[in-house]
């Protein structure tokens, strides 16, 4: 039964507040646009410190041929988990968890879909943030599934020696946020989930077929911190240059797009734009993946210049050791353009992420909803079936433990 809902929503804010916030906005807007033009002066001097060939435009340019080429004759998939908004039902807190894989080669019209759904509860007692990360850790724990399932159906599918390429919808390092007093939930993360997740990968690079994060959202200081500055400027802009504000200088700045644009002189090439790798923080829990000898570089890109949708975000690439710098520039290069084949014009991302997270995702609009009311109804007939409450009681019961 289709399910839809709509809702209005009349957002009021007295004019007196308003007004307070308008003064202070003015304000605060002029003292940022003063930091903006610090910054950007300061960063856009020390831009090729962090591209990958520097300033050595032409290196950036990949023949649409090249990029066609490698879309036809890859296989990409997608693989993404999802879980909708908890709901309450009596003790526990519920949420239905997904995850999907989508197998295409050439980016066929009809690629092969798996999907993984089921219905998981976990116990609130005195902590609703615990129960929400044990659920949200059976996601997880399906995506590392899904991961598994994707591999072996590519490798029954494609026995030939092609290049096989998975994109995560997000970083390779995943983890849940675990609430204070979780700290058997955390060890279990450590030790099972962890190890499935890095052993899972590793067994994929064994048979050519490479698992790649795909992370839209741009945040932390990795790659602003390795920037030098002199330390007149560094007082100045440290505290408050982000790799959000980093890349967006660089790679949106209208002095280096420009200088890219009428670098393409025909209609044959396109620009990949690129930064240089760097290992991830070991201020995260990157390091138990290491224990795993799971190593994972990250790297920033704006995978063409052509269509105006292309969106800048970040790719983290694994390794089955640590690779030297020759080596990391030249899988950087090599799946920058994987990424960017994969990315058909008018869509920002690679279309496989997009398509897996489809494939995976209840609107969150509707999700509620949706799980109240069947949850509700599937609780009132057990109810009524296997208790004495009768259908009146089970019903009123009901609306009682489930919200």
């Amino acid at each position: 039964m289709p399910y839809s809902t709509r809702r209005k929503k009349n957002t009021i804010i007295s004019a007196d507040a308003w007004v307070k916030i308008l003064r202070s906005l003015d304000d605060q807007v002029d003292d940022l646009a003063i930091n903006i033009n610090n910054m950007a002066k300061h960063v856009l001097n020390t831009a090729n410190e962090i591209l990958l060939f520097n300033g050595d435009w032409n290196r950036y340019k990949v023949e649409i041929k090249e990029l066609n080429k490698i879309r036809e004759n890859s296989v990409f998939a997608g693989v993404d988990s999802s879980l909708t908004p908890p709901i309450r039902l009596g003790p526990y807190l519920s949420s239905a968890v997904s995850a999907a894989a989508i197998i295409t080669r050439g980016m066929a019209k009809n690629p092969t879909k798996i999907i993984d759904a089921s219905f998981e509860r976990a116990p609130e007692v005195s902590d609703a943030g615990n129960a929400y990360h044990e659920i949200k850790m059976k996601m997880f724990e399906k995506e590392v599934e899904m991961l598994g399932k994707c591999m072996a159906q590519i490798s029954r599918m494609y026995n030939e020696n092609v290049d096989k390429i998975i994109f995560m919808d997000g970083p390779i390092v995943d983890p849940p946020i675990f609430s204070k007093g979780s700290q058997s939930l955390h060890d279990s993360y450590e030790n099972l989930y962890v190890k499935n997740r890095a052993t899972t990968i590793l067994e994929g690079i064994k048979q050519n077929i490479w698992t790649i994060g795909i992370v839209k959202t741009i945040e932390g200081n990795l790659l602003a911190s390795t920037l030098t500055f002199s330390s007149e400027i560094s007082n100045e802009i440290s505290h408050l240059l982000n790799d959000h504000t980093l890349i967006t200088f660089i790679f949106k700045s209208s002095y280096l797009t420009e200088i890219l644009r009428k670098s393409i002189v025909d209609d044959n090439k396109d620009i990949v734009l690129v930064t240089k790798a760097f290992e991830l923080s070991k201020n995260t829990d990157y390091p138990i993946y290491r224990r795993y000898n799971l190593f994972i570089y990250s790297f920033y890109i704006l995978p063409g210049l052509r269509s105006p949708k292309k969106k800048v975000f970040r790719v983290e690439i694994p390794f089955d050791h640590e690779p030297s710098e020759q080596e990391l520039e030249e899988h950087v290069w090599k799946w920058a353009k994987y990424v960017a084949a994969a990315s058909l014009p008018g869509y920002g991302i690679p279309i496989p992420v997009i398509f897996a997270h489809k494939a995976c995702t209840i609107p969150r609009r509707t999700a509620r909803k949706v799980m109240k009311e069947t949850v509700s109804r599937f609780l009132t007939t057990s109810l009524k079936k296997r208790t004495t409450f009768g259908i009146i009681g089970a019903i009123d019961l009901v609306q009682g433990l489930v919200e």
